[in-house]
């Protein structure tokens, strides 16, 4: 093998070469497996707003269409409904008619989602409108979720 000029071998670059290559990779796998698990984290926690938005609206659309709303917990009662919910996988749902002539859709978490038995209601009243409120016996603020909040009144500057 020849020398350099300064007498080494020019195996050396060859190898730094590779070692930065193999680093690069490395890196690369790392911030792959970050983004991936920041997906399945933002998939998990958007899962139950999505599908229970599906009911709500759903229970909404029964209501115009027949005058009440109904009951469904099972694969086959949400889909005869117009909703999919055979592919969730961090939920189970169901919804009910309550007393006052509401309705009331609830998530439970599975053990896919790593705390299984938490779940998280909306309660619709008719003449109260809706609330949310968690297993932890939090309501959540309208801004958290789809329904939006009542309008504020306009403010005027002078």
């Amino acid at each position: 093998m020849k020398k350099g000029r300064t007498g080494h071998r020019k195996v050396l670059p060859f190898l730094e070469l590779t070692a930065f290559i193999i680093f690069i990779v490395g890196v690369g796998a790392v911030i792959t497996i970050l983004l991936h698990t920041e997906y399945i984290e933002r998939e998990r926690v958007t899962e139950a707003p999505s599908i229970m938005g599906a009911i709500i609206t759903s229970q909404k659309v029964e209501k115009s269409r027949t005058t009440k709303y109904y009951s469904a917990s099972t694969i086959a009662e949400f889909k005869a409904k117009g909703i999919d919910v055979s592919d969730t996988k961090f939920f189970t749902y169901e919804t009910v008619t309550t007393p006052n002539g509401g309705f009331m859709v609830t998530a439970t978490t599975t053990d896919a989602f790593g705390e299984a038995g938490k779940w998280v209601k909306y309660i619709y009243e008719p003449g109260e409108g809706g609330s949310w409120i968690t297993s932890d016996g939090d309501p959540i603020p309208h801004d958290d979720m789809y329904e939006p909040a009542p309008p504020s009144p306009p403010s005027f500057v002078i």
